[in-house]
Formats: C-alpha cells, structure tokens, sequence
C-alpha cells in the first residue's frame, strides 16, 4: 500500500553534516533523508567509512576551498564512486581561479561518464561556464545546487535535463520560474542557517509552505512531488538501486 504524504519524512538533498557525527545527533534531524555533501577528499574518506539507512554521504571538492581543489586526485575520486552514488559537493565557485576550478571539474565530470551517480553542483556566480561545461560534458544526473542563473541559463540548465535544488531563501519569482517536476529539496545547512531559517538539516517545511501556495497545492503533495522527483531522477541514473533500503523504499511508494 502507498504512503500517504504525511507519511514521507523530509527530504534534504543537499546539506553539510560533520562525518563523525553520533547517532544521538542523528536522531535528532527527525528521521529526515538528508544527501550529505563533503567539501574535501579527506572529509570523503572519512565519510564513506559510515553506513547510515537515511543519509547518503558525497564525494565531494568544494569549488570555493583551495586545498579541497590542491588535494583532489583524479584516480582516488574514481575510486569513491564504488562506495556512493552521490557526487558533492563539487562546481564552479566566482571566488579562485576559474582555470583550476574548472580543471577538477572537468575530471570529476570524466570519472562521473557512465557511472550510476547523481551530482550536486555549485555555480555561485560563475553559472555561465558551468552550463557551458555540461554542455560539452553531459550527465543525466545533474542537480544545480541554489540555482540563482538568468532566465537563459535557466532554459539551458532545463534543455539538459537537470535537476534543481531550492531553499527557502530563493525568491518566490525564481521558484515560480523553475519546473515543478524538476525540483528537490534542501537546506545547505549550515551555510545558509541565516538565509533560509534552517536550525538543522532536514527543515525543509517552509519550502514545502511556500511551493504550496505558489503552485495551489498542499505542503503534503509537495512533499510527495519531491519524493516522486528524486524517483524518477534516482531511476534514470541508475541510482535507486544505489541508495540505502529505506530511502529508496520510500522514493518507490511516493
């Protein structure tokens, strides 16, 4: 028998946890889903060590940390992607060089061809080359992480059949904007602890508010809506399979 929407816990698809975190601390996100991204290969080291039935750890190369860039080796990546199916958080960031954000990109994107993986990707202001990178080098599991891009790299990002990550501190008009089929949840806590209202991962409710009221809906359905999204996208890639039992149980009754 299906679940009823109320039934679905939060989901979180893109957010920053600490690697070791306990299992107290994880009770305390409420039975929340939450896609965990690693900014540096050391943090996936340790990540990828875990076995949690609700968080799904990435392997990640935070655009916007110079050491995270300096450590990354394209064959140590190439190996982690036997452990996940979550590529994160990695992209293109305005602050550094665009030449070596872009190179390590480039690998990532290489190692990620053909792989059974989802990737979260960062474009704060460098949006145009991102697109541009995907253009030539494309994945059918892309999900833009805080997509803030004009209305053309929007209808870009949409020609190449990605995914779009959103939080409550997106303006109303970029939310309308973005195709409700399309979308999945996320806080980015804690970064944007300030922005968005998030006290911990997982507080997802005003988005699922305001997407309601903006598409004549209920929270509930859009909850569901996200869970049928991340099915449909985790299906194409191949990833469903890839998740812990329980979440991807849940993606399948939504």
């Amino acid at each position: 028998m299906s679940l009823f929407p109320d039934e679905l816990p939060a989901l979180d698809c893109h957010a920053h946890i600490a690697p070791d975190v306990t299992d107290h601390q994880i009770g305390a996100l409420k039975g929340a889903v939450v896609f965990a991204m690693t900014r540096t290969p050391a943090e996936t080291t340790h990540a990828l060590r875990r076995q949690d039935t609700t968080l799904v750890w990435g392997s990640g190369a935070h655009p916007a940390v110079p050491a995270a860039l300096k450590a990354f080796q394209p064959r140590q990546f190439a190996t982690t992607l036997k452990q996940t199916c979550l590529i994160g958080e990695v992209g293109l960031d305005r602050r550094g060089s665009l030449q070596a954000q872009r190179a390590v990109l480039t690998q990532i994107l290489d190692a990620a061809r053909d792989e059974p993986v989802i990737l979260s990707l960062h474009s704060s202001g460098r949006t145009g080359p991102l697109l541009d990178l995907l253009t030539s080098r494309p994945h059918p599991g892309i999900i833009l992480h805080w997509f803030l891009g004009s209305a053309a790299e929007r209808k870009q990002a949409v020609s190449l059949g990605a995914y779009f990550s959103v939080n409550a501190a997106i303006p109303d008009d970029t939310l309308s904007a973005l195709p409700l089929h399309r979308l999945l949840p996320e806080t980015d806590f804690p970064a944007s602890r300030r922005a968005t209202g998030a006290t911990r991962p997982g507080v997802v409710d005003p988005l699922e508010q305001r997407l309601a009221q903006l598409h004549d809906t209920t929270p509930q359905l859009i909850r569901r809506r996200f869970w049928q999204n991340l099915r449909e996208l985790t299906t194409r890639t191949q990833v469903l399979d890839r998740l812990p039992e329980p979440i991807a149980d849940w993606a399948l009754e939504a």
